[in-house]
């Protein structure tokens, strides 16, 4: 894990009008984003809607990708939940599914706004998991951030491989990339901030719209490697144009919608999502075909 730089996506969940899982698709979309050029697979996360599968359902997506990435790239495993013991429960259950990392937000629902209590769950998470273990910054949805007084601790973990911050903030993400690259590998997890991240160092992103459009991430990191800075500009900036469809709707969760609509036009998955949720409007799925025209003309196998 520790070795892990790129292209790092946060898998979708394909279901059906029932909202169940579907495997089958979950097994399809897998390739698709090998073959896309990723360098590895995040499994239930926030892109993947997994708080609301059940555990079941979240060790048998984990299951599926895992047996459908068939080792060409790591599988991180989502654990997050709303105190300790869960979160170790769901570790136990990712390792004996086979995954080769596991990433955490803090606890959620109670936000944990106490350094202290902070830096006691990231302790004890990376200490007794027995995967590498990555820490996942996004206050939105846990309530609070993680602070430099708990990132001097943590940071020092064995255990704790990296940090993927989608707190959006460019002072943060610069904080995290100046102080703490050394000690644990930094990943980009909010999209409006590729372009920051590559240029100053990042060792990867962590970015859902790799879903539909993976070689667009892979050609931004592959031009950051080779510090073809006005190529990684560039594809940065393709990256900023095609994420103005996340204005759709208010709907928090409105890139990873339309995203699965992307998906759908392609022929690669459904496109239903958890309820509730506002659906991709005709208009918008105009635009969002014009993009995949544009993907696949200008994002071609090899490029």
């Amino acid at each position: 894990m520790k070795e892990i730089k790129g292209v790092i996506v946060p898998l979708l969940t394909p279901i059906d009008q029932e909202e169940r899982p579907i495997q089958s698709q979950l097994a399809g979309l897998t390739d698709y984003v090998v073959e896309g050029g990723v360098d590895a697979i995040f499994a239930n996360g926030t892109t993947g809607e997994f708080a609301r599968f059940t555990p079941a359902e979240r060790i048998e997506n984990l299951k599926t990708i895992v047996s459908a990435a068939k080792g060409r790239v790591p599988v991180l495993a989502g654990i997050s939940d709303c105190g300790t013991r869960l979160v170790l429960d769901n570790a136990r259950a990712a390792r004996d599914a086979g995954a080769d990392a596991l990433v955490t937000t803090l606890p959620y629902y109670f936000p944990t706004t106490s350094p202290k209590e902070q830096i006691n769950f990231l302790e004890r998470v990376a200490n007794t998991a027995q995967l590498p273990v990555m820490l996942y910054n996004i206050p939105a949805v846990v309530g609070c951030s993680v602070g430099e007084e708990v990132l001097d601790v943590v940071c020092q973990l064995d255990n704790l491989c990296g940090v993927k911050d989608t707190s959006g903030d460019p002072a943060y993400l610069k904080l995290l990339l100046e102080k703490y690259s050394g000690q644990v590998r930094i990943y980009v997890g909010d999209e409006r901030l590729c372009w920051q991240g590559l240029s100053q160092g990042a060792s990867g992103l962590v970015p859902s719209l790799a879903n539909p459009f993976p070689r667009v991430m892979a050609a931004a990191w592959a031009a950051a490697c080779r510090r073809d800075w006005e190529a990684c500009k560039e594809h940065c900036g393709v990256v900023d144009r095609m994420n103005e469809l996340n204005r759709f709707s208010d709907s928090w969760m409105s890139p990873n919608i339309w995203r699965k609509e992307a998906l759908r036009q392609m022929g690669v998955m459904d496109g239903a999502f958890t309820h509730p949720h506002n659906p991709v409007g005709e208009g918008d799925k105009a635009q969002i075909a014009q993009w995949i025209e544009f993907y696949r003309a200008n994002y071609k196998t090899g490029t």
